[in-house]
């Protein structure tokens, strides 16, 4: 089937869906077998069906007519971290998927100088892009590393698809980047959703620092645009200034035009409190939508709602009113994965893993992804045995006493080097010069002193200045994320230690 006549499918199956839902849900009530007419937007986080923000989609059902996805994709490339909206059913944590979409936040070449490692960033087709350990990186490309190394003195300019969520800052936190290219591709079509950004002229207007010239859209610009608007653009790029030319401009409608009393579960940011204790926006990655909570009444995980406030990331759980906003029944926050465990799990439970002598909690919203041996492609927590050799991203959740580690990803890798185990969080204190430095309880170098220092730029430094930019971060009360990589013991003997960008959210 064309890709013009799944979009016509696709633009059908969103007008009917008001209909459908009332009609099969009695104007939001519930459906034969409980469930509700619902929606769930954000990254899949594993598969056995598709698991999105904590809901098992059953799937069966889905084929190349209710599949969408710019570039052909059908069900089975599906990959964690990707971004999609499911609509269909939910009760509880179960749920039946009748369509997915695929979202793509921005596509198309990085720019100059797209990498910064001191800062775990990505520049692509103008917009901010930050990456944290959790993100899943596709196609030969593993890291930001990697794709520093292939643009190099910007002779190249990969053809990048990122999918993520932006903050009220406009950056895009990837959760997924996949390279389609080396290098630009002439004449290829591009993306890019977020919000309209002044100054606007008469055949132009912004978003981030893209310029995009929408004098050849058929029909004009849509009704109801305007400077914050979130939209979708696609075109091409014009190699002479560099400038997006669109095709088509479409303002993105974040409550998915649902009835009242339909079920939805998002992951976002907040942009920004509208009401203190009562109402914010949520910025997700198809746009902007308020949501109401009510103390007493809405559940929070990982904080409170004292929490709340711009440049949060959440998921809510809630139900659409009438008027469009979404009353949250429950609210989690998610953190920055600024820790990450390479290591075999010596203990496996339903809820927890055991990695280098610390205990990871799992949750609803852990991620699962198995690059072994096996190959999963419905890898969870069941398939976990002692000894598997994972890679962990994790955050602290500093509500608990002490702070426990939370897991963002789980993944399962092919065997550990003896001296290929990475430890990296906050550094927890350490003696001025070395050798001492503690990560999450382990004195990474309490049995040798490393072969190599480096910054976050990944160039060298020696012992001295190593220590010396862990002893300034300390003085400005900063924190300093270290990587260390070496064996597994307690103390560990670290062969390496890199300081790491430090994320907030």
């Amino acid at each position: 089937m064309s890709f013009q006549k799944r979009k016509g499918i696709l633009a059908l199956a969103l007008a009917l869906l008001p209909l459908f839902a009332l009609s099969s849900c009695g104007g939001g009530g519930g459906l034969a077998g409980g469930g509700t007419g619902g929606t769930g937007v954000g990254p899949v986080t594993g598969f056995g069906s598709v698991i999105v923000n904590g809901v098992k989609y059953v799937d069966t059902g889905i084929d190349n007519t209710n599949f969408f996805d710019d570039h052909g994709r059908n069900k089975s490339g599906l990959v964690s971290g990707m971004m999609v909206v499911i609509s269909g059913t939910i009760a509880g944590a179960n749920g039946t998927a009748d369509n997915i979409t695929v979202l793509r936040h921005v596509d198309g070449p990085m720019d100059d100088n797209g990498v910064d490692l001191a800062t775990g960033r990505l520049k692509v087709m103008g917009q901010d892009v930050v990456a944290d350990a959790s993100t899943v990186f596709d196609n030969v490309v593993t890291s930001l590393s990697d794709l520093r190394t292939l643009q190099g003195a910007n002779v190249k300019h990969p053809e990048l698809e990122v999918h993520g969520s932006a903050d009220n800052n406009g950056v895009i936190h990837a959760t997924f980047v996949h390279k389609w290219a080396d290098d630009n591709v002439v004449g290829r079509g591009v993306q890019v959703r977020g919000t309209v950004a002044g100054p606007q002229t008469a055949t132009t207007f912004a978003i981030g620092r893209k310029t995009v010239n929408f004098s050849s859209v058929p029909g004009g610009l849509p009704a109801g645009f305007a400077v914050g608007k979130f939209v979708e653009v696609k075109g091409t790029m014009n190699p002479v200034d560099n400038v997006l030319s669109a095709t088509t401009v479409k303002l993105d409608d974040a409550t998915g035009a649902q009835p009242s009393g339909s079920r939805m579960e998002v992951e976002g940011y907040i942009v920004p409190v509208i009401t203190a204790g009562v109402s914010f926006g949520l910025l997700g990655p198809n746009g902007v939508q308020t949501v109401t909570w009510t103390t007493g009444t809405t559940t929070f995980t990982g904080g409170t709602g004292a929490d709340i406030g711009a440049g949060i990331k959440v998921e809510v759980e809630g139900t659409r009113k009438a008027g469009g906003a979404l009353a949250a029944t429950r609210i989690a926050f998610r953190r920055a994965s600024n820790v990450q465990i390479k290591s075999t799990a010596t203990s496996v439970t339903a809820s927890s893993l055991t990695v280098f002598g610390k205990t990871v909690t799992v949750n609803s919203l852990t991620q699962y992804k198995d690059s072994g041996s096996l190959n999963l492609k419905t890898f969870g927590q069941a398939d976990i045995a002692v000894n598997d050799p994972l890679q962990i991203s994790a955050f602290l959740d500093n509500t608990t006493n002490p702070a426990s580690i939370v897991a963002t990803r789980v993944e399962r890798v092919g065997a550990i080097g003896t001296t290929s185990h990475i430890l990296q969080g906050p550094v927890d204190s350490f003696v001025p010069g070395g050798p001492d430095l503690f990560i999450l309880g382990i004195d990474v170098l309490g049995a040798a002193v490393p072969a190599a220092f480096l910054n976050t730029d990944e160039t060298t430094l020696t012992q001295t200045q190593f220590f010396q930019v862990l002893e300034d971060n300390r003085v400005a009360g900063k924190t300093t994320v270290v990587k260390a990589r070496g064996t597994s013991s307690n103390p560990m003997s670290a062969s390496e230690l890199q300081i790491e960008p430090t994320l907030d959210n």
